[in-house]
């Protein structure tokens, strides 16, 4: 393999390229990519905590929380505090997030086949493993 090429600068490209593409079809709902995620989360567990999406987003804190404040101020989302922690918020899904989720899922998958008609079912495949490899290296230290 060659020396001048950068993975992370090749991955940061795709990533920003493939967010574009997702961003352009959730205009429609007037949703931004990583808000989409953060609604796909929450009706996938129900109800969730700060925490909890984090982890699952792989987001530091203050990312999280700059895509909670619409979710929030639109009224799509619904904070309640922890009862054993007040640092942690319990966080579901409005009777207008739900509708504005399913809104959404449909531009998503249609997005999601698109996506996979221009990767390859291989090449596809291989980039929803990348994230897993890395996840791994990480939890071994």
């Amino acid at each position: 393999m060659e020396n001048d090429i950068c993975f992370n600068l090749a991955m940061r490209k795709s990533t920003r390229l493939i967010t574009q593409f997702y961003e352009r079809r959730f205009k429609a709902v007037d949703l931004k990519v990583g808000q989409f995620s953060i609604l796909r989360a929450t009706y996938l567990h129900r109800e969730t905590t700060n925490k909890d999406l984090q982890g699952l987003l792989v987001l530091d804190q203050t990312t999280l929380s700059r895509n909670l404040k619409p979710l929030l101020r639109d009224g799509y989302l619904q904070i309640k505090p922890n009862v054993n922690d007040s640092r942690i918020k319990v966080i579901s899904l409005t009777k207008a997030g739900k509708s504005l989720y399913k809104k959404a899922l449909p531009i998503w998958a249609q997005a999601q086949e698109d996506v996979i008609q221009r990767l390859g079912v291989n090449n596809a495949k291989d980039v929803l493993n990348i994230a897993d490899v890395f996840l791994d290296a990480f939890s071994d230290s």
